[in-house]
């Protein structure tokens, strides 16, 4: 499944347990559960929010930037590639929604606990 982010830039917000990104056309991702960032390199960092990882001086600069694509596949993974070469990805939680992405006119997706879809579109 395409989300609707692609082409948009985003700013990045993080607390003690979740990851906000915001695009300039009103769409907010939230992110709550664990999450990997790669970077064009081949590097890999884990970042474990519910133990207390990724402070916004960490986030910010590697997911900074323009979305170049944002999908989410059939087990509810989301992947973001970013213009900046990295990619962001979000695997479903056991237990707790891994992560929201809500837009203009009522629009949202969550990934529910093991992957599932609730979506709800633009009115």
């Amino acid at each position: 499944m395409e989300l609707p982010i692609t082409g948009q830039h985003v700013s990045v917000t993080a607390s003690e347990y979740m990851v906000e990104l915001t695009t300039v056309d009103g769409f907010e991702l939230q992110i709550e559960g664990d999450m990997e960032i790669r970077s064009s390199r081949g590097d890999r960092w884990p970042v474990a929010l519910a133990n207390g990882g990724g402070s916004q001086a960490e986030l910010e600069p590697v997911l900074r930037g323009a979305i170049t694509s944002a999908a989410v596949n059939t087990s509810g993974t989301l992947t973001i590639d970013l213009d900046s070469g990295n990619q962001l990805v979000v695997p479903p939680d056991d237990e707790y929604e891994a992560w929201t992405l809500v837009g203009p006119n009522g629009y949202r997706v969550v990934c529910m606990p093991h992957g599932e879809l609730a979506t709800w579109t633009a009115d």
